[in-house]
């Protein structure tokens, strides 16, 4: 903790969250990347199982890292070679904190990811920065074809120690950069002295949630507001031919994105809201 004019403060690492915007050849690199890392996690974690069960060998990081360098120089898997070697190592990072978390009790067993749920890549170091080009500031990635454009909402406090690039369904893509800063304490609710002012909260259906001190807060349900909508194209997606002559049909797939697009909206809606109301209760109540 820091003391600075008689404030308490402390060091917190906080994540900023923004769009990005690639263009074409930047979003066929990062589908490369994203199915290195997903095959990379998958393959850690299908390699870990069976050395456990069938030597009862308990692989560590720097081993699969060790058998991991290996797979790049196999004829089959070379491909591993052509994205960021930043981002493969995070994924068996990845893979070993949720192995932590299952063996300390927070998480169930390790499961197989899916290029269809929503895909990551993160790149840490050198692999990535943040440069200027024709008067904007833009995301240079490890190997990937020059720089992205990034709408930013607001300003970094620091530099970023690293970054997370994401697709979603609807498949739209962000970054979050995780940034080092000060926080101060939050003042008392009571000011100085006193007890401290509690609030007891209690998850409602027809209410979102009731305060002890009577107050409640409506349920603004995003989803039935929403639901029309959906239904909609939900219809017109299930009247679209899922196969085409090359794979999927160009207008299934840009429908899907449309239906994604709202359940997107809906998940936006109600983690803004969340997330306002938790802020609200930690300013104006000392334990909750």
């Amino acid at each position: 903790m820091i003391f600075a004019d008689n404030v308490m403060k402390h060091e917190i690492k906080r994540t900023y969250r923004y769009r990005l915007y690639p263009s074409e050849a930047q979003k066929a690199e990062l589908a490369r990347t994203f199915g290195c890392s997903r095959w990379v996690y998958n393959w850690a974690l299908e390699t870990k199982t069976k050395a456990y069960y069938q030597d009862e060998e308990s692989l560590s990081f720097t081993d699969l890292s060790g058998r991991l360098t290996s797979k790049k120089k196999e004829e089959e898997t070379e491909w591993l070679s052509e994205v960021s070697a930043v981002t493969l190592q995070q994924s068996l990072r990845n893979l070993n904190q949720a192995f932590t978390n299952f063996f300390e009790d927070r998480a169930e067993y390790p499961s197989f990811k899916s290029k269809k749920a929503g895909q990551t890549a993160r790149y840490f170091g050198t692999a990535f920065d943040i440069r200027e080009e024709n008067g904007k500031r833009k995301l240079r990635l490890s190997k990937m074809p020059g720089l992205i454009n990034i709408r930013w909402s607001r300003e970094l406090p620091s530099e970023p120690s690293s970054c997370t690039v994401t697709k979603n369904a609807a498949g739209q893509y962000h970054v979050c950069f995780v940034c080092t800063e000060e926080a101060d304490l939050l003042p008392r609710a009571d000011g100085e002295g006193g007890d401290l002012e509690p609030v007891g909260v209690d998850l409602g259906i027809e209410s979102l949630v009731t305060l002890s001190t009577g107050e409640k807060v409506g349920n603004p349900r995003w989803f039935e507001n929403e639901q029309e909508r959906l239904r909609r194209k939900q219809q017109k997606l299930s009247r679209k031919e899922k196969k085409g002559l090359g794979g999927l049909s160009n207008n299934w797939e840009r429908q899907r994105k449309r239906v994604a697009k709202v359940h997107q909206r809906i998940q936006d809606r109600r983690k803004d809201f969340i997330e306002k109301l938790t802020t609200r209760l930690a300013h104006d109540f000392d334990v909750i």
